[in-house]
């Protein structure tokens, strides 16, 4: 598959300003169906079209999105060979977003895993929300995920954090659709892995909702809350809930291609009235970082 071609759909998508479903919904009308999830899978290099159907389609995607004819079908790689799995490179580097990345390969290493294992099972969907205290502090986070197997016998959610400070290890609280299994931590880096075990290995393509709850340990105080997205999922929503008795003058959603970047704030809103929670939503999310930050 060539990474060329995933990405040139991408920009082209987006430029269009047409969201995966109207692409899909006029794809259909033309008689060339190919669902959202397809179309998502293609814009991010998980998979690209090969069969004579599929390249029908492409041709109206092209159409669709107003590009030159034959401009994407002429990025297209290679075929790959069936039944085979190519683990795959996210389009931005994990480490242009973690402040210490030897630190979370070392840490990783510990569960036999790498960079890549954070993203297995694709993330399809992702919400998460947190809890700010009366202090100001983050205290805890709550993260539902519907994801997807590449391969088969996907059996491990590995799932990282950075905290600001390590007072003491962060602790689970809740989950559903998988089980707590082993810990690691860099002290010196705050950096936290968890392993969590699925109720049941899937398939590959087999989708599962999970459902996690952490309690933070005291003086998480950043000031905003953020989610990498190496290989983005379908749909990001950030949710931050404030104490009444500590609201922030000012929050706002914002998006950041890469840590050397400055933050583009996208959207913003009050919180002063009931139930104090501001939710940063995006669909079809381009690579990068995406978060919510504060100001006291």
């Amino acid at each position: 598959m060539s990474a060329a071609f995933g990405a040139a759909l991408r920009v082209a998508i987006q430029r269009s300003g047409r969201s995966l479903h109207s692409i899909a919904d006029e794809l259909r009308e033309r008689s060339t169906p190919v669902s959202p999830s397809t179309l998502s899978c293609w814009q991010n290099g998980d998979s690209q079209p090969e069969r004579s159907r599929s390249l029908a389609a492409l041709a109206n995607v092209e159409r669709i999105v107003g590009v030159p004819a034959g401009s994407l079908v002429d990025k297209l790689g290679p075929r790959r060979p069936r039944g085979s799995w190519r683990p795959r490179t996210g389009d931005v580097p994990f480490e242009h977003f973690w402040d210490s990345p030897e630190s979370l390969v070392r840490t990783l290493a510990k569960l036999d895993a790498t960079p890549e294992d954070t993203y297995n099972p694709h993330r399809v969907s992702t919400f998460s929300s947190y809890q700010v205290d009366h202090h100001g502090q983050i205290r805890s986070l709550r993260t539902r995920r519907l994801v997807r197997a590449d391969r088969d016998g996907a059996s491990r959610i590995i799932f990282p954090i950075c905290l600001s400070t390590l007072t003491e290890p962060p602790q689970v609280v809740h989950t559903d659709g998988c089980a707590p299994a082993r810990f690691r931590v860099d002290v010196a880096s705050s950096t936290c892995v968890f392993e969590f075990r699925l109720d049941r290995p899937l398939r590959a393509g087999e989708l599962a909702s999970i459902e996690i709850a952490l309690r933070y340990p005291a003086g998480q105080a950043e000031g905003y809350v953020r989610l990498d997205a190496f290989r983005p999922p379908r749909d990001l929503t950030i949710q931050v809930a404030f104490d009444p008795a500590r609201l922030p003058a000012r929050c706002y959603g914002y998006v950041q291609p890469h840590h050397a970047r400055p933050k583009r704030e996208v959207s913003g809103g009050s919180v002063a009235q009931p139930p104090h929670t501001l939710q940063f939503i995006t669909m079809d999310p381009a690579p990068g970082a995406y978060g919510v930050g504060w100001e006291w």
